[in-house]
Parts: structure tokens; sequence; C-alpha cells
């Protein structure tokens, strides 16, 4: 488990924690972090089940993640370094055999959700790795998921980082991150919960279906975190928890931000 938590009203705390579930190998991977000015970075990254060294792609979707994105630019941009670096743990193997089978080929899921003064709240994810954004009110939590799942019709994954270029020429590693930016500071949620498919997939069965996914009913994310956490660590364990009594069938990874509210609120 990391994080980061201060009891100041105004304060910003991360969390993130992980369980390997019935997998004989846990294969995603989460980063936090915190700056002096309350900037924030989270991110939850999830290789691809079925792909060779699927850990691995993972630790190098979050290795070298800023510590601070503060505009959609840098969010992209993040998200390219990240690819080059997935691309980078298959780029010799693609080299000595152009048509290796995707089976063979390191891919990872990744989602990040960042927040400066000068560039508000930014979420970037490709795959099925997803963000919510929830509200806390007199009677718990309420929110829902603010993106989609990056899955065909029958459930494989479409885009992730790692997936091979056409070509390796001008523009190969750039890549097409869906993001949501531009919330204005009266907007803003008080927690921002990124989930690997592992994690939200048992909320969801348990509710009938994705459906659950945007449900912004007390049914909705809110239904697992536990009413009375007041930080990240509470709101993440009381996530997991859940997941974790309606049974695991992967890995489940859960990262958190949570803006405490000022006594004005």
């Amino acid at each position: 488990m990391a994080h980061r938590d201060s009891t100041e009203p105004g304060a910003v705390t991360v969390a993130a924690l992980t369980d390997t579930g019935p997998r004989k190998a846990n294969e995603d991977r989460m980063f936090t972090a915190v700056s002096d000015d309350g900037s924030w970075v989270i991110a939850v990254a999830d290789g691809l089940g079925g792909h060779a060294r699927g850990d691995e792609a993972a630790q190098a979707a979050v290795d070298g993640l800023p510590e601070r994105i503060g505009s959609g630019a840098d969010m992209a941009t993040a998200f390219a370094e990240a690819n080059e670096r997935v691309l980078g743990l298959s780029r010799v193997l693609r080299e000595e055999n152009p048509w290796v089978v995707p089976a063979r080929i390191p891919m990872s899921t990744l989602c990040v959700a960042a927040w400066t003064p000068e560039g508000g709240l930014l979420i970037g994810w490709m795959g099925d790795t997803m963000p919510f954004v929830v509200r806390r009110g007199q009677d718990g939590y309420t929110g829902s998921c603010c993106g989609r799942p990056h899955r065909g019709p029958f459930g494989g994954i479409e885009v992730c980082l790692g997936w091979p270029p056409e070509d390796e020429g001008h523009g190969a590693g750039l890549v097409e991150v869906e993001m949501v930016d531009g919330l204005e500071d009266s907007e803003l949620p008080d927690v921002v919960i990124i989930a690997s498919d592992g994690a939200w997939e048992p909320l969801a069965i348990d509710y009938g279906g994705a459906e659950w996914l945007w449900d912004d009913s007390p049914a909705g994310i809110g239904s697992a975190c536990d009413p009375g956490a007041d930080e990240a660590s509470g709101v993440a364990e009381s996530v997991l928890t859940k997941a974790l009594g309606l049974g695991l069938n992967d890995n489940a990874t859960i990262a958190v931000a949570y803006r405490r509210r000022p006594p004005d609120r």
C-alpha cells in the first residue's frame, strides 16, 4: 500500500492498494504522488492477461510517470512515453520476427488522473482500467465512471499500451489517449478512484451488468465506499474489501485521491 495522508482541511490524500486474487502473480502496478502545492497524480496499469510479461509491461507503464501533469498536452506526453517504454519490451522480439503472435507481445492498460492548480483535473485512460469520480454527501458517497472500457464486442481489449505500430516511421510512438478534462473547481469531485478491471468487474457483476459503471445512484461506486471514510486510504480499503467479498477472478488494484473539503463547504 502506498499513501500520503493529511488531516488539514482542503488537503489531498492519495492511496493505492492491490490484491493478487486467484492468480499466481500480480500483473497490476500502481503509482501515487503528491506535490507541495497539493498537485497529485494517481495511476493504475494492468498487464494484459494471456500476453507474455504482463507484469513487466504494467511496470513499464507506470515507471517514469511524472509527479505533476498540468495540461492535456502533458497527459498525452505521459501516455506516449509510457507507450514507448512498453513497446521497448517487445521491439527486439518484433525485429527478430515481424510475424510474432500477439500473445507473445507485452501490453498493458493504463489509467492516470492528475490535478494541478493551473490545469485542474485531468483523467486519461487506455484499456479497461477505469476512472470514477465520486462525491461525498451526508448519507455517504455517490458517483460513477467517467469513461468507457476500450473493449470490443467479444470483450477483447482494443486500445492499450504496447500495441505494435504499423511502421516505425514518423509518429509511430504517438497514442490516442481518451481524456476527461476542463472541470472547474466548483465541479471537482471529492474523490477520484481508479480501478483495474479485476476490482470493478465483481461490483458490476453483483449489480447485474456493465451499466453499474455509469450508475450515479447510491447503488453505484458509492455503495462500495465506506460512508465513514474521510481519507484516501479508507476509501481504497473499502472498495477493495467490497470486491474481495464478492470474489475476485483476477488481480484487483485501486488508486484513490481524496480532497478533504474546507470547513466552508
